[in-house]
């Protein structure tokens, strides 16, 4: 991989000024990518960053589970599950583990902080393969075990972002009475679409104007790296005459 950046010869020049990543990463990006992976990024240093927090794998049902556990001094801190989604991995979470785990005081007046675990998907770093029929409801019940059944903790919150998002939903649609809270960064439903508002002859406020414009917006042009991946690649000949 190396070998190939260090041999990419980036233009000199943006082809297209001043539209940002419209058109494509832009160029500063890339060189800066560039710079970073040929003359910033430490992968000794990367891993003693890693390494300060406590790895711990565990078997449930079969599959090997990589998780991080991360206590609190607090006895009554609120054990918290993050969960990460495709193509993160638990690294995503790191930079904020430490802030989680200190006490802290809420709007109400409250001292909380979090026992934080962070395991990684079936399939993903240090976690072994799934069966080919696996889905992310198994992953839901293979989490809600490690929770309460290796970890100990009768209840627990939820926190999850892309896959981990559908995950943190099925604990607590489906195991609420342990996992009693959930944070999502977005809902995985499909939205309403403009055809079926009108048809519904639903009225919408400004804000909510907007955030159907910006949902159509992402639908049409937001979609191409998911497509791309959950669709088979053709084998196409070019013949040129």
């Amino acid at each position: 991989m190396l070998d190939l950046i260090r041999s990419t010869q980036l233009p000199a020049k943006p082809q297209y000024p001043g539209i940002g990543s419209s058109f494509g990463i832009d160029l500063d990006a890339l060189k800066a990518l560039k710079q970073e992976w040929l003359h910033d990024f430490d992968w000794e240093r990367e891993q003693a960053s890693i390494n300060k927090f406590h790895h711990y794998a565990v078997t449930i049902e079969g599959l090997q589970i990589h998780f991080i556990h991360e206590k609190s001094k607090d006895p009554t801190a609120i054990p918290l599950l993050l969960c990460h989604g495709w193509p993160g991995s638990f690294l995503e979470f790191l930079p904020i583990i430490k802030d989680l785990t200190q006490q802290a005081r809420t709007s109400t007046g409250r001292n909380v902080s979090f026992d934080i675990i962070i395991p990684s998907l079936p399939g993903f770093a240090f976690s072994s393969s799934p069966p080919q029929n696996w889905t992310l409801d198994d992953t839901a019940r293979v989490y809600n075990t490690l929770m309460t059944k290796v970890l100990g903790y009768e209840t627990y919150a939820v926190h999850g972002t892309a896959h981990g998002v559908a995950i943190s939903f099925t604990l607590y649609d489906e195991f609420n009475t342990t996992a009693r809270a959930a944070h999502l960064v977005f809902m995985f439903f499909h939205p309403t679409t403009p055809e079926e508002i009108s048809a519904r002859n639903i009225s919408l406020s400004p804000l909510e104007q907007f955030e159907l414009q910006r949902s159509v917006e992402w639908g049409v042009n937001g979609m191409g790296y998911f497509v791309m991946q959950t669709t088979k690649v053709s084998k196409v000949t070019c013949i040129i005459g």
